[in-house]
């Protein structure tokens, strides 16, 4: 007797034999825009009391390594629409303000590694509107100040656990920045971490700007997983009522936590086929309804090989219409310099 695994791959495979043998819509427009963004790099990274860098003290990632590979990567997914250029990095050997003008000594961080729960302190976020508005390398002058002055698009923070860095921060027009007239995103980077969450943040942030731009009925047939936000974050190893299966005959791109075949958090590994329109994005706003079957092989496995392959179903067409801008970069990148390019 054929199982029900194999008879559900037998389904799909016809499915996909179907599906394919129809030729895709070429993507709309021989043309693609270029989005220009220049970056100011903040990377603090205390001196522990044996006189190294926090980076080298506790053997976590090299920012410089890590800002490449994402530079590379971002390029990668976005078809090399995304051109984005560190201008500065700034090095500073001390860790950030938070709320209230609280700064960390060595002791009272390393106390935040090692307490569970951590203290207030610890939890608190960095003082957003201090971090950009200090002068920490004189001669470049602020973040705020080369923002204004129009030198850079858009600022990354780097630091370690507990540092109170969001994800990304979207900085609205004339707030922490006087006189800055765009929207600005702040990122914040963890060196604790690798390439893989990185991505993982640019997610998020395309997660919140782009269904501002487009509404979320045109992004919902593009996610098509983001009601599973609200399961919590267990991961049995069978799916049940709270983590149902996915349709694996109608699935679509998915979103930062959850790919086209996951039904529970972060299960970017999980080898089970299912039949998804992903990348009949491309050809967006034209879809022609095209399916291709995916899983945890297409992209590798792994967090940044899923986040690489998500973002890279994004549409990236010249053009506007009834649902917004045809090139989604253009929401994730508002302060880039986006012009049209062969």
């Amino acid at each position: 007797m054929i199982g029900w695994r194999s008879s559900l791959l037998v389904r799909l495979l016809a499915v996909a034999m179907v599906t394919t043998l129809a030729a895709p819509i070429p993507a709309v427009g021989a043309q693609r825009e270029r989005i220009s963004v220049r970056v100011y790099v903040l990377d603090f990274d205390p001196l522990m009391d044996d006189g190294l860098p926090l980076t080298v003290d506790r053997g976590w990632g090299d920012p410089i390594a890590l800002d490449g590979a994402y530079l590379a990567d971002v390029s990668t997914a976005s078809a090399g629409v995304v051109v984005q250029r560190i201008v500065r990095t700034t090095v500073v050997r001390a860790f950030p303000v938070k709320a209230g003008g609280f700064t960390f000594t060595n002791a009272q961080y390393t106390s935040c590694l090692g307490n569970s729960p951590p203290a207030d302190e610890c939890k608190a976020l960095v003082d957003y509107g201090a971090v950009l508005n200090t002068a920490y390398d004189p001669r470049f002058g602020s973040a705020c100040d080369a923002l204004r002055r129009k030198r850079v698009d858009e600022v990354w923070l780097w630091g370690g656990p507990w540092f109170g860095y969001q994800e990304y921060n979207i900085v609205t027009p004339n707030s922490l920045c006087s006189d800055v007239t765009r929207s600005i995103s702040v990122m914040g980077f963890s060196y604790e971490r690798g390439i893989g969450e990185m991505l993982h943040d640019l997610g998020h942030r395309a997660e919140f700007l782009i269904p501002a731009g487009i509404g979320y009925s045109t992004w919902d047939r593009f996610d098509g997983q983001r009601q599973r936000y609200a399961q919590d974050f267990a991961c049995p190893p069978e799916p049940d009522p709270t983590h149902p299966e996915v349709d694996p005959l109608v699935t679509h791109a998915g979103n930062v936590h959850f790919p086209p075949n996951a039904y529970c958090h972060y299960q970017y590994d999980r080898d089970y086929p299912v039949l998804s329109d992903a990348d009949d994005w491309a050809n967006y706003p034209n879809l022609t309804g095209r399916t291709t079957m995916v899983n945890a092989s297409t992209w590798g496995a792994t967090q940044e090989g899923f986040m690489v392959w998500w973002l890279g179903r994004f549409p990236r067409n010249l053009g506007a219409g009834s649902a917004g801008l045809n090139d989604w970069w253009r929401y994730v990148y508002p302060s880039g310099r986006a012009s049209p390019t062969i």
